[in-house]
């Protein structure tokens, strides 16, 4: 659920499995229930698409349907207007490019989901009766919202910070928050935080004590006005922030349910929650001990929020129905490479299902342990799939909520004597429920004065105790994990299912950096298809088995993005095209040398069908992301070629 409602690739502001749960409100028939793997399917289907389904069907009318799209039109048109200005605002503001973004897109698609709510929800769901009179409950919505973003902000850039980071955060989400319409959003947004104002917004960097030149402008009003609004705004969320951001959340999960809407829209709030924060933490680039201690707090709290007071008011809803085994299975399926791996993943699955009809019908369950050994080096999928596995246990009743905590060694052990039993504990009831996902967990046992045998002692023992309430995965490089679990009798019993994580093969790193522009709304041009293909082959044959695999593709894919974003910065040009369109330049590669010799060459390159192995000419100018082969007439993989060598 979570991937599901911030899959932006299709949609800008609200993914489609988000539009359809809202569209569900009106449908009183329950027409179109909504299980995970038809909202996965909404995610590839345009808002005109949705509503003419809704529509054909009788769910809502032509009059709503046109006045959803206009709405949706209208805040992405504006929204990426602010998008063209990033550079220029990042630039005077001198915050990171990538949290304006993700704070731009939140603050716009809130308002967005509060202007669809007007829309379709049910006046007989939307309002509440109390002693103080009628409330609002759309109303009540968006003020919990607002007094998140609000506390947030005060946390991050605590009172007595006067700088251009903490004003043009306050301008960014006042600008939204407390505007109704689109296009004053986006105006406002900006502010005075333009190129030729950057020099003298940086003024608020300096020490207020400095020596530095006095200049009166039109812009000094303003300046001089900045204490003294940053002091008012904290003034008006003290009340807010002192509550506690988490008691807002709750606010937001009791009107959701009061609403009776469905589960994805608190999982969407979730998302727009942490996102807030993500961006003011880095807004810098820079997050402190004490910003990072209160995220990881938030967080905890806000799925504490999401499972338990959700999981309490779910009889009172309508709109999703329990997860199934085999839509986790799809999104399996949807991975990119570790064909292996997936088919293990499945052979558990299988197993577990048997063991629950088993019991369903009365018999026996086979004695079993789920735990597991995930084996391969970083960035090859393991945490992921370990979440999948949750869901998955989850689904057929092996575990309660299935959700994954993770940790290492450091949350595991102290540094003096008593410590450790105590944090291991801590963490293993954090798990109840669920699955302990312990990363690099060889380090747990290596010699020398360490408390790594305690925490692996305590652990082994509430294996056993709670063995119907506790899976435990360890993961880390291949030998290393292979020596862990033989240095312990006890490991060596209850880990007896073992997943092994290659390295992801040059054609897959290729892919899943597609994957990651199509995401982004970001096309390629031939010629970065071509010196992609070639960056990676000459990564998955030089790089070092720490360089990251798929994370390394997450960073080739964020530098490749700075870079355009220079690039249009020196060319002055912001229009859609520019914006969605990502160019050879923009990937600096240590094969370009290759790629050029290659190139002048004229060799070519092939692209094999994974099921047959049928070889076929590629061509990087063809955008054919899924093929038919010719040879066995089933669908393979496209997008990218290999090298003839």
């Amino acid at each position: 659920m979570q991937d599901l409602v911030k899959d932006f690739s299709l949609h800008p502001l609200i993914p489609g499995a988000v539009l359809a749960a809202l569209l569900e409100m009106q449908d009183g028939q329950k027409k179109h229930p909504l299980d995970t793997r038809t909202l996965l399917g909404y995610n590839r289907h345009s808002l005109p698409e949705l509503v003419s389904v809704y529509t054909n069907d009788g769910v809502i009318n032509s009059a709503v349907g046109e006045s959803i799209q206009r709405s949706e039109a209208s805040y992405i048109a504006h929204y990426q207007g602010v998008l063209s200005k990033l550079p220029d605002i990042c630039a005077a503001s001198g915050s990171q490019q990538g949290s304006v973004h993700r704070l731009a897109r939140v603050l716009f698609a809130s308002k967005l989901l509060g202007e669809l709510l007007e829309i379709l929800a049910p006046p007989d769901r939307s309002y509440e009766k109390t002693e103080d009179g009628t409330v609002d409950l759309l109303e009540k919505l968006g003020e919990a919202f607002s007094d998140i973003v609000g506390g947030a902000w005060a946390e991050f850039f605590p009172r007595g910070e006067v700088s251009r980071n903490a004003d043009a955060s306050s301008q960014f989400w006042v600008a939204c928050l407390y505007e109704n319409d689109p296009e004053r959003m986006a105006k406002a947004f900006q502010g005075p935080y333009t190129a030729g104002n950057r020099n003298r917004l940086a003024t608020l960097d300096e020490d207020p004590g400095s020596k530095s030149v006095q200049i009166k402008d039109q812009l000094t009003p303003y300046l001089k006005s900045v204490p003294d609004k940053l002091n008012q705004l904290h003034d008006a969320v003290k009340e807010s922030h002192k509550r506690g951001l988490d008691q807002s959340f709750l606010e937001i999960s009791r009107v959701v349910t009061k609403l009776k809407l469905s589960p994805a829209i608190i999982y969407f709030y979730d998302f727009l929650v942490r996102e807030v924060c993500d961006a003011f933490a880095y807004f810098d680039d820079e997050l402190t001990p004490r910003e990072n201690r209160f995220a990881r707090y938030l967080y905890k709290q806000l799925e504490t929020i999401r499972e338990e007071h959700y999981e309490m008011h779910s009889g009172h809803l309508h709109g999703l129905c329990e997860e199934d085994v085999d839509s986790v299975l799809a999104e399996l399926d949807e991975l990119t490479g570790i064909r292996a791996a997936k088919e293990k993943v499945r052979e558990t699955a299988n197993y577990a299902r048997m063991q629950q009809a088993r019991v369903s019908r009365g018999m026996k369950a086979i004695p079993t342990t789920y735990h597991a050994v995930y084996t391969g080096n970083p960035g090859t999928g393991k945490t992921t799939v370990a979440r999948l596995m949750g869901r998955i246990f989850k689904a057929l009743g092996v575990l309660k909520k299935g959700h994954l905590v993770e940790c290492d060694r450091a949350a595991l052990t102290g540094q003096y004597v008593g410590q450790t039993a105590p944090k291991t504990n801590k963490i293993i009831d954090e798990a109840m429920d669920g699955i302990l996902f312990i990363d690099e967990a060889y380090s747990l046992a290596k010699g020398g004065q360490d408390y790594g045998s305690e925490a692996i002692d305590t652990l082994l023992k509430r294996m056993e105790d709670d063995r119907d309430r506790l899976i435990v995965i360890v993961a880390g490089y291949p030998r290393e994990m292979e020596e862990f679990i033989n240095s312990n009798p006890g490991l060596r019993s209850r880990f007896t299912r073992y997943i092994d994580f290659p390295d992801f093969e040059e054609q897959e790193l290729c892919q899943i950096f597609g994957s990651l522009c199509r995401k982004h709304d970001l096309a390629l041009t031939p010629d970065l298809k071509e010196k992609t293909l070639h960056h990676f082959h000459w990564q998955a044959r030089n790089a070092r088995r720490d360089s990251g695999n798929g994370r390394m593709v997450r960073n080739a894919f964020e530098k490749v993005v700075h870079e355009q974003a220079d690039r249009l910065s020196k060319s002055g040009i912001y229009d859609a095209e520019a914006l969605a369109i990502l160019e050879a330049p923009d990937l600096e590669s240590p094969a370009e040398p290759a790629w050029r010799e290659y190139k002048e060459g004229g060799r070519g390159y092939i692209v094999k069908c994974e099921h047959c192995e049928a070889t076929f000419s590629w061509n990087p100018a063809v955008e054919l992301p899924v093929a038919k082969c010719d040879k066995c007439g089933r669908e393979f993989n496209s997008e990218f070629g290999m090298l003839i060598e």
